[in-house]
C-alpha cells in the first residue's frame, strides 16, 4: 500500500465525519416536519376542508398510485443530475404542496394536493440513501441507516407530540401553523443540501433509461417482495386499529397506548439490531425472519377476538411487537440489498424505482387487501395473510442457495493466500 493513500483516507474519514451530523440533522428536521404533517393532514381535510372521509382515502390511493408511476421519470432525473440536486427541487416542490392544502377548496384540488405530496415524499428516502450510502465507508453503512433511522423515528415523534400540543387548543389556526412549520421544516432541508459539498459526487452519474431499469428482472422481483414484507405498514396503520375496535373489548385509549409501543421500540433497538443486516446473507435472513415475524404477528391478531379484555390486549400488545421487530429487520435488511443489487453507475435510480414498493404497500394495495380482504373476511382473513407471509419466509432462503448454487467452484488444489502483508 502507496503512502499516499493515507492522507487521502484520512481526508476521506474527515469529510464523512463532519458531512454525517449535518445530514443527520437535515433529516431530523424533515422528520419533524413530516410528523406535523401526519398528525394533522387527515383531520384537516375532513374538519377544515369538509371532504367526506371516502373522497379522502380515494384521493389518496390515487395519490399512491400517481406516485408509483412518478418514480421512472425521477429515477432517470437522479441517474443524470445526481441524488442532490433532484432531492433539493424535491424538498422544494414539497414544501409548496403542503402550503398548497391552505387552499384546498374541493376534491380536485385535494387530488392535485395529496398527489404532488405522495410523489415526493416517496422520492425523498431514496435519494437521501443514494446520498449518504456512497459517502459512507461500505463497512459503517449498516450503521449508519440504523441512526438515520433512529433519526427518522425521533423526528416522527417529535412532530407529533408538537402536533397534538397544537391541536390540543381545537383553533382552526392550529392547523395553519402546522401546516406552515411543516413547509418550512422542507425549505430548510433544501437549504442544508444546497449549500452541501459535492453535489453531484454521491456515486458516478450516469443516464439510465426507462427501459434498463425495468429489463432488470432481480430489481422488479425484489421491489415486489419487498412489498410484500412492508405490509407490516398498512397492518399496523390501518388494520390493527380497525380491528382493536370491531373486534375486541379493547378500549379506543388503548391504540395510542401500543403506537407508542412501536414508537419507543424502534428508537430503541434499530441501531443495535443493525448486525443483523451488515452483510449480503444476514439481509437476507433478516428478510425471512421478518416475514416470519409477521405471520405470527397476524396469527395473534385472528386469536386476539377470542380473549376477555385483559387477554386480548395482552394479545394485541404481542402482535404489535412482532410488527415492530419485523419493521426494524425489514428496513434494515432493505438498506444493505437495495444498495447492493444497485449498479454504482445508477445507484439513486434503482433506488428510487426499488422504494415504489413502499408507496404500492402502504398507500395502493396494502390499504385495499386489509379492509377488502383481510378485515372483510375476520379470522380468516388474518390466517391467510399469515399462510402467504409464512410462504415468504422461504423466498429469502432460495435466494441465498441460488447464490451458492451459483458460485464457482474452487479450485481442487488451489495454493493458499499469503497472509503476511
Amino acid at each position: 500500500m502507496s503512502t499516499s493513500t493515507t492522507p487521502q483516507r484520512r481526508e476521506r474519514r474527515r469529510d464523512y465525519r463532519q458531512f454525517l451530523p449535518l445530514v443527520q440533522g437535515a433529516t431530523l428536521i424533515e422528520w419533524t416536519g413530516t410528523g406535523l404533517f401526519l398528525a394533522v393532514s387527515t383531520i384537516y381535510f375532513v374538519k377544515v376542508a369538509h371532504l367526506s372521509t371516502s373522497s379522502v382515502g380515494i384521493g389518496l390511493t390515487i395519490g399512491g398510485a400517481v406516485a408509483v408511476l412518478a418514480a421512472l421519470p425521477i429515477a432517470r432525473l437522479s441517474a443524470r443530475f445526481g441524488p442532490v440536486p433532484v432531492l433539493i427541487g424535491v424538498m422544494l416542490l414539497r414544501a409548496l404542496a403542503t402550503l398548497g392544502y391552505l387552499w384546498v377548496a374541493g376534491w380536485w384540488s385535494f387530488l392535485l394536493v395529496v398527489t404532488l405530496i405522495a410523489v415526493t415524499e416517496q422520492s425523498s428516502p431514496p435519494l437521501v440513501q443514494a446520498y449518504v450510502g456512497a459517502r459512507a465507508p461500505e463497512s459503517l453503512r449498516a450503521k449508519v441507516m440504523a441512526v438515520q433511522r433512529t433519526v427518522v423515528n425521533l423526528g416522527i415523534s417529535l412532530g407529533g407530540l408538537i402536533a397534538g400540543a397544537a391541536l390540543g387548543s381545537g383553533s382552526t389556526g392550529a392547523f395553519r401553523a402546522l401546516l406552515i412549520g411543516g413547509a418550512v421544516a422542507y425549505l430548510i432541508v433544501a437549504a442544508v443540501f444546497a449549500t452541501s459539498r459535492d453535489q453531484g459526487s454521491a456515486g458516478t452519474v450516469a443516464t439510465t433509461g426507462v427501459r434498463e431499469l425495468l429489463k432488470d428482472r432481480r430489481l422488479l422481483g425484489f421491489t415486489a417482495y419487498n412489498a410484500l414484507v412492508s405490509l407490516w405498514m398498512p397492518v399496523l396503520n390501518v388494520a390493527f386499529p380497525l380491528w382493536l375496535v370491531t373486534a375486541t373489548e379493547v378500549p379506543e385509549r388503548y391504540v395510542g397506548v401500543l403506537y407508542a409501543v412501536n414508537t419507543v421500540l424502534c428508537i430503541a433497538l434499530q441501531y443495535p439490531l443493525n448486525r443483523c443486516y451488515r452483510t449480503t446473507r444476514r439481509a437476507w435472513l433478516s428478510y425471512a425472519t421478518a416475514a416470519a415475524l409477521l405471520s405470527c404477528g397476524a396469527l395473534a391478531f385472528a386469536a386476539a377476538p377470542g380473549f376477555g379484555t385483559r387477554g386480548a390486549l395482552l394479545t394485541l400488545g404481542g402482535a404489535v411487537v412482532l410488527l415492530t421487530f419485523a419493521e426494524l429487520l425489514q428496513v434494515g435488511a432493505s438498506w444493505t440489498l437495495s444498495f447492493d443489487l444497485a449498479p454504482e453507475g445508477a445507484r439513486s435510480a434503482y433506488l428510487v424505482l426499488f422504494n415504489t414498493s413502499r408507496t404500492v404497500a402502504n398507500r395502493v394495495a396494502g390499504p385495499v387487501l386489509m379492509t377488502g380482504v383481510v378485515l372483510a373476511l375476520g379470522k380468516a382473513g388474518w390466517i391467510a395473510l399469515a399462510a402467504v407471509l409464512l410462504l415468504g419466509a422461504f423466498i429469502p432462503l432460495a435466494a441465498l442457495r441460488g447464490a451458492r448454487r451459483a458460485r464457482p467452484p474452487e479450485p481442487a488444489h488451489a495454493p493458499k493466500a499469503r497472509t503476511g502483508h
